[in-house]
């Protein structure tokens, strides 16, 4: 036995001088990263400033806010579907005493969701730096007018900061909201874009399948790939063409047959009450309530033949409260139901740089048609699963069982993760993470009009960072001024 722990002995001893300590990952780099927010060299470290701080940031809004989240720990879900029935089988009877036929067996189809995977790391900084002042003149009661990041949002976006106060004076807190804001900008794009297909190799970094992929009509089942027609969703091409543009296939046609048919469905299906949101960009519901009114109230007006001359009247103060009444109300009204609107900065938006079928100083984008509960309400059609890291014998009970409780905390419902990285003498850093993904439970109940072409003569400003029309500059990081000195007598140039 003595001969076998002296091996293990020499073993370890051998992977720890071939292993140096500067190999692992958890360590801060020991390069901080500024700006801080006071002191020398501080964003606001000037003396002088007036107490109220005004922020410029435009806050992102979309579906996002508006799913509920579960907490969940099963990583490969089955969701099972009953799709039909096979015809009979066998001969009708001849004799009142013969067997009759025998009645075809049920069909069913299994769906399966991915949680994706995202994490962002805090800026590095050196721990006895915060708290420094450049002399009597900086100010700490700084007061911060509007909060930069919309709690409103819910956690499922905003990582431990929802409920905090914004104080510039809090260094750790003004990092941990940065990567906040960097969940919110890439979560409220995955919603409609994420996709497996760009996970990296070593599933460091996930995507879950966004709404491009849940509404659409690829459906197969989970276990054998064979496809599963009746979960296909209902997908219009409207092919470039212009909310204004004038025609029998106007966005008014296309919208009310995609409503039709899911309420069709919905109603023969006996899933009661259906709340559907028409979720779309905001410059385009702007566009599209401006000429909404007048076609639908002309809608299927035209004569037959076509070369008849009809004159049709309509009033104008009636389109007029129409259009003003869907925008303050956010709804389109079809069949004379008031179908709710949310306005998405999430939704991808081409110009003509990405399409040449889109005319110049134009944009197109999709409309979703998304099942929020079903059965009256009683049940969530659509909505989020995280990966619940609070849970009973999960990444927390391992972490105390491992003795690193004070390495790992969870916020946000056990949302997120956090971990804190060694100390790299007096640099520190955090990082977070979280593994997401959205439920579409009745991918038939929903649709997609693809590519909406709108013309608007202004566009309003992009949230997301990167977006054509997001806007920010200003300065990101600010030099400490020099004294002349003793030791320093001349200021350089």
């Amino acid at each position: 036995m003595p001969g076998i722990l002296d091996a293990l002995v020499d073993e370890l001893e051998q992977r720890l001088r071939t292993r140096p300590l500067t190999r692992y990952k958890a360590l801060p780099t020991g390069t901080p990263q500024g700006p801080y927010m006071h002191g020398p060299g501080g964003l606001f470290g000037v003396e002088g400033l007036e107490r109220d701080i005004i922020s410029t940031r435009v806050h992102p809004r979309g579906l996002a806010s508006a799913l509920p989240a579960r907490g969940s720990t099963r990583m490969n879900p089955l969701y099972p579907y009953i799709t039909g029935f096979l015809a009979p089988t066998g001969n009708n009877p001849n004799n009142v005493c013969d067997d009759p036929r025998t009645a075809g067996p049920v069909k069913n189809c299994l769906q399966t969701a991915d949680f994706g995977r995202y994490s962002f790391q805090t800026r590095e900084f050196e721990i006895d730096r915060v708290g420094q002042q450049v002399n009597r003149g900086e100010f700490f009661d700084l007061n911060l007018v509007n909060d930069p990041l919309l709690g409103d949002l819910g956690s499922m976006l905003t990582p431990g900061t929802s409920n905090v106060q914004f104080n510039l004076a809090r260094e750790m807190l003004v990092r941990m909201v940065e990567v906040g804001i960097d969940f919110q900008d890439v979560l409220l794009r995955q919603v409609y874009t994420g996709n497996p297909a760009n996970n990296s190799a070593g599933r460091g970094y996930q995507e879950f399948p966004g709404l491009d992929i849940l509404i659409g009509t690829t459906k197969v089942d989970a276990l054998t790939g064979t496809p599963c027609p009746t979960l296909r969703s209902d997908i219009k091409d409207f092919n470039y063409a212009r909310v204004d543009a004038a025609g029998g296939n106007t966005i008014v046609n296309v919208l009310t047959y995609m409503m039709r048919t899911l309420r069709h469905m919905a109603e023969r299906m006996n899933m009661g009450d259906v709340n559907w949101a028409i979720v779309m960009r905001p410059t385009l519901f702007w566009e599209l309530t401006a000429v909404w009114p007048c076609a639908y109230l002309t809608y299927r007006c035209e004569i037959q033949p076509a070369t008849t001359i009809a004159q049709l009247v309509i009033n104008s103060n009636d389109q007029v409260a129409m259009r003003d009444d869907m925008r303050n109300g956010n709804y389109l009204l079809i069949d004379g139901l008031r179908y709710p609107v949310v306005l998405d900065d999430g939704i991808v938006e081409e110009n003509r740089a990405d399409n040449a079928n889109i005319g110049i100083t134009c944009f197109a984008s999709d409309i979703y048609v998304v099942p929020l509960t079903v059965r009256n309400g009683t049940m969530a059609a659509t909505y989020w699963e995280y990966l619940d890291y609070a849970a009973d014998n999960g990444a927390m009970q391992a972490a105390r069982d491992g003795g690193w409780a004070d390495s790992y905390f969870w916020t946000d419902g056990g949302r997120y993760l956090w971990h804190r990285k060694p100390p790299l003498n007096w640099c520190v850093q955090m990082l977070a993470k979280i593994e997401p993904r959205i439920i579409l439970l009745t991918p038939h109940l929903a649709g997609r009009v693809t590519n909406v072409q709108y013309c608007p003569l202004q566009h309003e400003r992009d949230s997301i960072i990167g977006d054509d029309y997001f806007v920010d500059g200003g300065v990101a990081n600010r030099t400490p001024g020099t004294l002349y000195s003793d030791w320093n007598p001349t200021v350089p140039a």
